[in-house]
């Protein structure tokens, strides 16, 4: 059986109407009063992969702005899916200064 992963979606702006719609008919949400946060529950083997499938589901059809799981993991963490601007994403991947030792530190330590 695969487990389902409860995920919190962050907009960058208000979902309008038709926008919630045309995402409702892709996947089941829920929205808060704003249109800015909705909830999904992915079916998913892990966090990482809900996230993932979930962003593929919904880039086109709303603002997306963060993913994130809304339960810890079993290690405690919770995760993020962000998109990064080729800008950002490049800067992240320069040889990074003693002490740093990749993408994953250099986001931990920002």
């Amino acid at each position: 059986m695969t487990p389902h992963h409860a995920i919190e979606i962050t907009l960058t702006r208000p979902a309008t109407a038709a926008e919630l719609h045309r995402a409702r008919r892709t996947v089941a949400l829920a929205a808060n009063a704003e249109r800015t946060r909705l909830m999904a529950v992915q079916q998913a083997r892990s966090p990482g992969r809900a996230l993932h499938r979930l962003r593929l589901q919904l880039d086109t059809l709303l603002p997306i702005d963060v993913l994130t799981t809304h339960y810890p993991d079993h290690r405690g963490q919770v995760r993020l899916n962000v998109t990064l601007s080729r800008a950002t994403s490049t800067a992240i991947r320069r040889p990074q200064p003693p002490g740093v030792s990749g993408p994953k530190t250099f986001s931990a330590s920002a």
